[in-house]
């Protein structure tokens, strides 16, 4: 049996650097997280919609709620004009396809990325290696114990009832669906037997679909939500900016070809 590990940690020193100071060259192994409050981008909507393809456009107007299209076209629009800056291809340009893991990756490309999206929150991992990101607001009101036994170990079951139990759901919530993104594992995909408490870990590399070695970083986006980024191990550097479209990304005139 070949065995993964996973190294796990909480990071409490996140600097959201501003996205002027990026200059999208990934380095070896490098991560950059991207942090777009939805409503701060609302009057760019317009915007954003201009650089959505016919099928995208499709799938917005299918939102019945205005919140959830809205949420669906900045993450969207964000994604594309990121991916150009990353790529130098127009974000109109930009065709997206589905790999033999039904993991959504960029036609004709290396880069890696991720999306997650929750409250006023999108998160875009971006990276030359896998990446899983995921987000959540943390809902003092969501009844989570009625999902703790189909989805998590005897210890971590303990670990959210000794500590801050809503927190500690969410933050070890989101390390499972991080590291089923990252392997493009499904959601119900063996994710009781994710280890997803800080420290060293090692599990069935069968199990997880991988025969690589990961590690979690959990973070706060802001005090109401939880967060965590799955990488390869062997992954390098991890930087965290902030996205205002209207400070610098200009993307939209650059890329309606």
């Amino acid at each position: 049996m070949t065995l993964t590990k996973i190294h796990i940690r909480f990071q409490d020193d996140v600097s959201w650097q501003n996205g002027l100071e990026c200059d999208y060259a990934l380095k070896s192994g490098q991560v950059d997280v991207w942090r777009i409050r939805i409503s701060s981008n609302i009057s760019f909507i317009d915007d954003f919609f201009k650089v959505l393809l016919p099928d995208e456009i499709i799938r917005a107007n299918r939102y019945v709620q205005k919140k959830d299209k809205l949420r669906f076209i900045i993450s969207r629009g964000s994604l594309r004009c990121l991916l150009s800056k990353y790529t130098n291809i127009p974000a109109t340009a930009i065709k997206f396809v589905i790999s033999a893991n039904k993991k959504p990756r960029i036609y004709q490309h290396d880069l890696k990325y991720n999306v997650t999206h929750s409250g006023d929150w999108v998160l875009i991992a971006i990276s030359n290696t896998d990446v899983g990101v995921d987000t959540e607001e943390m809902d003092p009101a969501f009844n989570y114990k009625e999902i703790l036994a189909d989805n998590f170990s005897r210890d971590e079951i303990n670990y959210i009832a000794h500590l801050d139990s809503i927190n500690s759901f969410y933050l070890l919530w989101t390390r499972k669906e991080a590291m089923t993104k990252a392997t493009a594992q499904g959601v119900d995909d063996n994710l009781k037997d994710i280890p997803c408490l800080n420290g060293d870990h090692e599990m069935d590399s069968h199990s997880l679909s991988s025969r690589g070695n990961w590690q979690l970083n959990s973070f706060k986006p802001d005090d109401h939500n939880m967060a965590s980024l799955a990488t390869e191990i062997t992954a390098g550097h991890i930087a965290y900016w902030d996205a205002n479209f209207e400070r610098f990304l200009p993307c939209f005139k650059q890329s309606v070809l």
